[in-house]
């Protein structure tokens, strides 16, 4: 039952459930456009963010079979949707699974593709890219973000009501490590114009989690980082002690106190940071917005693309401009793209030499403006 309280009488009124057929609303056009529209729905049942990269998936080979929403979570794993409306029938865990398998075969540039048609179709004259979006998403350089690695594809059911032989079969594929959840959209009848849906997730919970722990005798780990993802991480932390070396040498205060990283970057301040980032094949010199509120993070980028011609007159560059709407932060950067390979370390010396020498500039030409932008705020 689900209750709303009168702050006059302080009594408790029942809402009444209804049903999504008794409202005429459809799986299709209604549930899914939710959650496509508003993918926050799904965020606090799962705990996590996810990203949907297409809706009515077909791309499956020797198959006209349809999923209803793909997504992506934060770390690369895939998430196929599946909405059953009132009655999550017999046999959506078949369907579903059938789903997984398809989608265990596409590789990292399909996926991307896959999303810049959603894109394309969704925003038909933004000129969304997928690549850019993908980076916003993970916070991490194109190079480095991993897709769809090995056989953790990820399923979720949407449903009013699940059947037994539905939770049954996903309370059992989850001793077998398969992340397969079942989350309940139910409606209440506000009044002639509202409906109430509340969104909650009924497997996995603490008392089905326990149970499986039982069945299996162990836990169920997260496998985060590969063990290439490893050695690209050691040899950022190679790249980054050669270039801070260089910094103290060519007498670049701004990172005298900086110690190493193993990320794909390296930065000093807080809401304004400048910034050095490589990718596998490309060197970067960034000014990164990203402070607590969002807000507040465009209003400072707003001041400073007014004086764009004469910042970038100043540095004697042509600058990239990413004010990032959909994002809490904002970037002001430039790349070069020429002279520089992560697996070719005689490459190393020319792009640090060019990384510091532009961040001297940086410094220079930003931090009087910004000195001047903190004062407004």
């Amino acid at each position: 039952m689900m209750y709303i309280l009168d702050k006059t009488s302080k009594k408790l009124e029942e809402i009444s459930k209804t049903t999504f057929s008794e409202q005429s609303l459809k799986e299709r056009y209604d549930l899914q456009e939710w959650i496509d529209d508003n993918p926050k729905v799904l965020w606090g049942a799962l705990g996590e963010e996810i990203l949907i990269i297409q809706k009515e998936f077909s791309g499956f080979d020797k198959t006209k079979e349809r999923l209803d929403l793909l997504a992506i979570d934060k770390n690369g794993n895939l998430v196929l949707i599946e909405n059953k409306l009132d009655d999550s029938g017999r046999d959506v865990t078949w369907q579903a699974l059938k789903y997984a398998s398809y989608c265990s075969s596409i590789n990292k540039e399909e996926i991307v593709q896959i999303y810049q048609d959603y894109l394309d179709k969704k925003y038909p004259n933004q000129n969304k890219n997928a690549s850019t979006e993908l980076c916003e998403f993970f916070e991490r350089e194109f190079g480095d973000i991993s897709l769809n690695l090995g056989f953790n594809q990820r399923i979720i059911l949407i449903a009013k009501e699940f059947r037994p032989e539905v939770t049954s079969a996903v309370l059992w594929l989850r001793t077998k490590n398969i992340d397969i959840q079942c989350i309940k959209f139910v409606p209440y009848i506000l009044d002639d114009s509202k409906i109430i849906i509340d969104v909650d997730k009924i497997i996995p919970i603490p008392e089905t989690e326990d149970y499986m722990i039982k069945l299996s005798q162990k836990g169920i780990e997260e496998t985060t980082i590969s063990s290439n993802i490893n050695k690209k991480k050691e040899i950022y932390s190679e790249y980054w002690d050669k270039l801070l070396d260089s910094c103290k040498k060519e007498k670049l205060d701004l990172f005298q106190t900086r110690t190493t990283s193993k990320d794909s970057w390296i930065s000093v301040g807080s809401a304004v940071q400048y910034k050095f980032v490589i990718s596998n094949s490309s060197v970067r010199v960034e000014l990164y917005i990203s402070g607590k509120e969002k807000q507040d993070n465009k209003k400072i980028f707003d001041l400073l693309i007014q004086d764009k011609v004469d910042i970038e007159n100043e540095l004697g560059l042509k600058l990239s401009w990413e004010r990032s709407d959909d994002y809490k932060a904002s970037r002001i950067f430039i790349t070069n793209d020429e002279i520089f390979k992560l697996d070719n370390k005689d490459s190393w010396d020319q792009a640090i030499e060019w990384q510091i020498e532009i961040m001297k500039r940086f410094e220079e030409v930003f931090k009087k403006r910004i000195s001047v932008i903190s004062n407004k705020f």
